[in-house]
């Protein structure tokens, strides 16, 4: 029987992670939540990274999640963010007339600082990095991302429309990389399921079970709006 969580508006397909011993990458930490669910649902060995230092700071401090104050993009280097009052901080959607603080960091991409780390698997990548997915997804090798077993991943097309073209030419690339690529929400691409068929293999059974959980999701969230819950 297949086991699916929902995290944060993120899905993860928990059945096909270890028991116990699985290795996380929470890129987009926030405040830590992800984290915490990773490092008690999973008993996982968990890696934070979030740009903004006033969040970072409230990063769960455990012996299992390794919290890091950089920003995960396509390479090394530096990046430029921007807080805003009604979103969260971002280098990509955050203009001035948002009325928030600019302010630098450093950046990683994962390839570099998995071979810092020495990171060697990853049973679940999250990607909620403020529009900064496509060019992690973009630039990253193809013998890394296979490497990967799980991804999930909210694209912010909900925010630019003419990201668009890209997400469907990364979900493309992913397909050619052996995964099966599931959209759990319905309007956007903001909930993105990859799994990686090399090492779960996700069969018309499991496919339908997946799709009876969003559209049971999706009905639910319909009545709680037309109700006003």
């Amino acid at each position: 029987m297949i086991v699916i969580d929902r995290v944060i508006d993120h899905t993860i397909l928990t059945s096909a992670l270890p028991r116990a011993g699985a290795v996380v990458l929470d890129c987009g930490a926030n405040r830590g939540d992800f984290a915490k669910w990773a490092a008690d649902r999973l008993d996982a060995t968990v890696y934070s990274f979030e740009a903004d230092p006033q969040l970072a700071d409230a990063l769960p401090k455990r012996a299992n999640v390794h919290s890091f104050n950089v920003a995960i993009a396509g390479q090394d280097g530096r990046m430029t963010l921007r807080r805003a009052h009604n979103r969260c901080t971002s280098g990509f959607f955050n203009t001035e007339a948002d009325a928030g603080d600019t302010f630098a960091v450093v950046a990683r991409s994962l390839e570099s600082i998995c071979g810092e780390q020495r990171i060697s698997r990853i049973d679940l990548l999250k990607l909620d990095i403020e529009g900064a997915e496509l060019d992690v997804l973009e630039q990253c090798s193809s013998e890394f991302l296979e490497r990967v077993n799980q991804i999930t991943c909210e694209f912010h097309d909900f925010l630019d429309r003419r990201q668009i073209p890209r997400i469907k030419a990364v979900i493309a690339r992913m397909k050619r990389l052996g995964f099966t690529v599931i959209r759990m929400s319905y309007w956007t691409y903001g909930d993105i399921l990859m799994v990686n068929q090399r090492t779960v293999a996700i069969g018309p059974w499991t496919r339908l079970q997946i799709g009876m959980v969003k559209y049971t999701a999706g009905i639910r969230r319909l009545i709680r709006r037309l109700s006003g819950v």
